[in-house]
């Protein structure tokens, strides 16, 4: 208490009087949060009151450190702010074992700003001001979208160079771009909204390949993945053997890519331009899920990314197209190839799923990357979204082996990734179904 250094400032405000539990209340709450989101972030810390004429907390007045407490608050800041900012808790008992005392909500800089009050039908625009709250006017207003919109658009373009680097790293190593028969080219990516940095020295490049090639990033499996490293521009660069199965590249921002082989079942011909073959669904959605988690883990442990990040899949058949000699120059290098399922009845061949066919195909969506990072019911959360906006374009609404409100399917699975599938799902928490 009286410490002069403690004082409200732009990123930290004290909030002695406890919200009310009316809408006003509501309202003040989600003001509070928006103006640190819309700023450079900063805490707010419920159960100090400051002093009205120096700013510099003065006494203790606790709240309740309940786990309905934070999802009443959560639950408020969703409701009325627009977009929803992230927010992190953090409580400071009073005495241990007390469910009161104080409660900080950290609020990270937002990319996603502005972020709205929905007050009556109409939106207002906090952010804090020193140890004050103003009001953005329309011409920043019309500013901070048009920042957010340009943030948007340079995202995309990253994520974009990045996949590109990791299949051109996996064509290298491969020695050709199109192989006779060549399984399909996944590519996962991943960038960050708010950057990290890790230096790229001699040091951290042995203490990141040290770890990586002791590591079992594959979900359900139990011996490494990577057995071999290189360093690259600003990243570090892991595959398995030569010709590679699985390429990583670990960005110095704490972006990242996978370019992966997917396993090819034999399906039946509908024409001539289709490739009798099907992409694995299974391998896709598990090498989704390792390679949004293997990434997010790099960029927030390693580099100190933070927020939200977007992320991006692309699937790209490989499979020559035998035109001949009297092939015309204007058709296509690669046939076009379907989803396929190994079919759940003892059978030789798999099963053709959705109903288009095509070379190239990409999936975009945004998750929080410590829900990615965390390994759980987040994490198949957003590979349900990414996968099924890849899916969706081969004609398949969504993949049978996980949901979105971050469940297993098991009976979506073939063997054996089902069991590899469900004892990860057992140890990471994930519910089965």
């Amino acid at each position: 208490m009286d410490n002069p250094d403690a004082r409200e400032d732009e990123d930290l405000d004290y909030k002695g009087p406890h919200y009310r539990a009316d809408q006003v209340g509501r309202t003040e709450l989600a003001k509070d949060v928006a103006a640190l989101a819309n700023g450079i972030g900063g805490v707010l810390v419920l159960g100090l009151a400051e002093d009205r004429q120096t700013s510099i907390p003065k006494a203790v007045t606790p709240v309740e450190l309940t786990d309905k407490k934070v999802r009443q608050i959560r639950q408020t800041v969703a409701s009325n702010l627009r977009p929803t900012p992230r927010i992190d808790f953090f409580a400071k008992p009073d005495q241990p074992g007390s469910v009161q005392g104080i409660l900080l909500i950290a609020v990270p800089r937002s990319l996603d700003a502005p972020h709205a009050i929905v007050d009556e039908n109409r939106l207002t625009y906090p952010r804090r001001n020193g140890s004050t709250t103003a009001w953005l006017t329309e011409a920043e207003i019309a500013t901070a979208y048009r920042r957010r919109f340009e943030q948007l658009a340079d995202r995309t373009d990253r994520i974009a160079r990045i996949d590109h680097d990791a299949e051109e790293t996996a064509e290298r190593l491969e020695g050709s771009v199109f192989l006779e028969a060549g399984d399909p080219l996944l590519t996962v990516s991943l960038v960050p909204d708010i950057p990290g940095d890790m230096v790229i020295d001699h040091t951290s490049v042995q203490r990141v390949s040290t770890q990586e090639l002791a590591a079992v990033p594959l979900l359900g499996r139990t011996a490494p993945t990577f057995c071999s490293s290189m360093v690259g521009a600003r990243r570090v660069v892991l595959f398995d053997n030569r010709p590679p199965r699985y390429v990583a590249e670990l960005h110095s921002d704490g972006s990242g890519a996978w370019a992966a082989r997917t396993p090819l079942i034999g399906i039946s011909q509908d024409d001539s331009s289709t490739w009798p073959y099907g992409a694995d669904i299974d391998s896709i959605v598990t090498l989704v899920l390792s390679a949004l988690r293997h990434l997010a883990k790099h960029a927030v442990t390693r580099t100190g990314a933070a927020g939200t990040a977007t992320l991006r899949v692309r699937l790209e058949s490989q499979t020559a197209f035998r035109g001949g000699p009297m092939r015309l120059p204007n058709q296509p290098r690669t046939r076009a190839i379907h989803l396929a399922h190994e079919a759940l009845v003892p059978q030789e061949t798999g099963v053709q799923v959705g109903t288009t066919a095509h070379r190239r195909a990409i999936g975009y969506a945004h998750a929080l990357l410590n829900d990615l990072a965390d390994g759980g019911i987040g994490l198949v959360q957003a590979a349900s979204l990414l996968t099924s906006d890849l899916f969706q374009h081969y004609g398949l609404a969504e993949p049978p082996q996980i949901s979105r409100d971050g469940s297993i399917t098991a009976n979506g699975w073939s063997e054996p990734e089902r069991t590899r599938i469900s004892t990860w799902a057992q140890q990471a928490s994930v519910p089965m179904t």
